[in-house]
């Protein structure tokens, strides 16, 4: 039986999700998966691998958030104030 951190890399090993989805296939909460992807990021960067992370996008004006340091995804754009924000996605 693996552990959900080994379930969450064997899931983005194959393709790029978001937290929402991740939450959902692992059965945990999506802010336990912002956790586990921190821990996951820094196991990866000690193997020489690397979590790549597709970042947040504004839906309302574009606006991408590519300097963006934290897995959780923003509330509202800086540019437009909108809260329709495509959440990051993950993939290793």
């Amino acid at each position: 039986m693996n552990t959900v951190r080994q379930d969450i890399i064997a899931l983005l090993s194959g393709e790029k999700n978001g937290a929402k989805a991740i939450s959902k296939i692992v059965r945990i909460s999506e802010k336990e998966v912002y956790l586990h992807l921190e821990h996951i990021a820094r196991s990866l960067k000690s193997r020489g691998e690397k979590l790549k992370i597709t970042p947040a996008r504004c839906l309302e004006c574009g606006f991408v958030f590519e300097s963006r340091n934290r897995f959780t995804a923003p509330g509202k754009c800086p540019v437009c104030k909108g809260e329709h924000i495509q959440d990051p996605l993950y993939a290793i």
